[in-house]
């Protein structure tokens, strides 16, 4: 499976950089920057160039907004069949999900897999502490 990751400013290049440090090389992880100045048209140019038309069933573009223009960009690709699906809502947790299940689950069952996990995601302390606490009353 092939990763796009395409987020504001240079955060795709730095959730890379983040993933690397913790799980190792991931080669095919491919982040690209939306900068100030550049357009949905620009932008959808740049993610189709990263495309390998070969690998374009195999291809996840993850952003990190919902419907900001890296979404909308990734989500014409998708709808013209340029990739097979797009992901909002980047998130180190998320990509190395993504790391581990790579090589061996369908862009569809990593989908799923993330649907389903994406609670796990986002902790908030004091809701941790209330279910601990709830759970030592029990």
């Amino acid at each position: 499976m092939e990763v796009i990751m395409v987020g504001h400013a240079n955060t795709a290049i730095a959730f890379k950089e983040a993933v690397e440090m913790i799980f190792g090389k991931v080669p095919n992880f491919h982040p690209l920057s939306f900068q100030p100045g550049e357009g949905l048209a620009s932008l959808t140019a740049k993610i189709e160039a990263k495309i390998d038309p070969q690998k374009r069933e195999e291809t996840l573009i993850v952003v990190d907004l919902f419907s900001g223009t890296p979404y909308n960009a990734a989500a014409g690709l998708v709808l013209h069949h340029k990739a097979e699906d797009v992901i909002a809502g980047m998130c180190l947790p998320m990509l190395l999900e993504l790391a581990t299940s790579a090589d061996n689950e369908s862009i569809p069952q990593v989908v799923m897999k993330i649907e389903q996990e994406k609670p796990e995601f986002t902790k908030v302390l004091s809701s941790v502490l209330k279910e601990n606490e709830e759970e030592d009353d029990f």
